[in-house]
């Protein structure tokens, strides 16, 4: 009787905690939204006369690369605000993970060398085939790849491992040299708005987690201080 009742006390926090994380979710996304909307007309507006004094200015133009450079750079978080506030319809299709892997490693490849960062493929792969949305499976690796790339400011080596551990699965593993994540922040790093960055919004990860989940799949992390491991597991379909 006692062990039944610890395991329905255990089933109750479990659900509560998933009802917690549920509307957490839901408040976040209906705030992302709503800063969204607020915030992209001015931006429009900002740019579009910044573009019109700048045709006619004749003096130094370093000034106004700094205000486009900035106004890109809110332009990339609201996109981020967006797809958190308004998820994107999945367009599901076969897709080959081996084949999308490398068109993002290309797509990344100039960006780690110039950080003095060298990108290892180590790929055993029986079975490559996944369902899922080209376009949000790249956002997600290229995600991944990028925070890795930044948390290597000395340059180092990263390994993208891909391979199935069971016949119904895929699995790849983004492993870097950083730093790590500090053990009491590694629970939290999928959380929306929550970030390690000086400049970072604290979406990239919460928005990947929510995509590989949309597509029946897991995210596992795990960090130390020779690195982190972020490992991606996917559903295998057979040809």
């Amino acid at each position: 009787m006692v062990i039944e009742q610890r395991l329905e006390s255990n089933l109750s926090m479990s659900e509560l905690d998933k009802q917690l994380q549920s509307e957490k979710h839901a408040v976040a996304s209906q705030l992302a939204a709503g800063i969204a909307h607020e915030i992209r007309n001015p931006i429009t507006a900002i740019k579009g006369f910044l573009q019109l004094i700048m045709a006619d200015y004749k003096g130094e133009p370093m000034y106004f690369e700094v205000v486009e450079s900035e106004i890109a750079r809110v332009e990339a978080i609201l996109k981020e605000l967006m797809v958190l506030g308004k998820p994107a319809k999945i367009k599901y299709e076969k897709l080959s993970m081996q084949v999308l892997l490398d068109q993002v490693l290309m797509l990344m490849e100039s960006h780690a060398l110039l950080n003095n960062i060298q990108i290892v493929k180590r790929y055993n792969f029986r079975e490559t085939t996944v369902v899922g949305d080209e376009s949000q499976l790249k956002q997600v690796f290229i995600n991944y790849i990028k925070n890795a790339i930044e948390a290597m400011p000395d340059g180092g080596t990263i390994f993208v491992e891909g391979f199935n551990p069971f016949k119904s699965t895929i699995q790849i593993q983004i492993i870097d040299q950083g730093c790590g994540i500090p053990s009491d922040m590694l629970g939290r790093v999928s959380e929306p708005f929550f970030t390690t960055k000086e400049y970072g919004t604290g979406l990239g990860m919460h928005v990947s987690s929510q995509i590989i989940e949309e597509h029946q799949g897991r995210v596992n992390i795990s960090s130390n201080n020779d690195g982190t491991c972020i490992e991606v597991i996917l559903p295998a379909v057979f040809k």
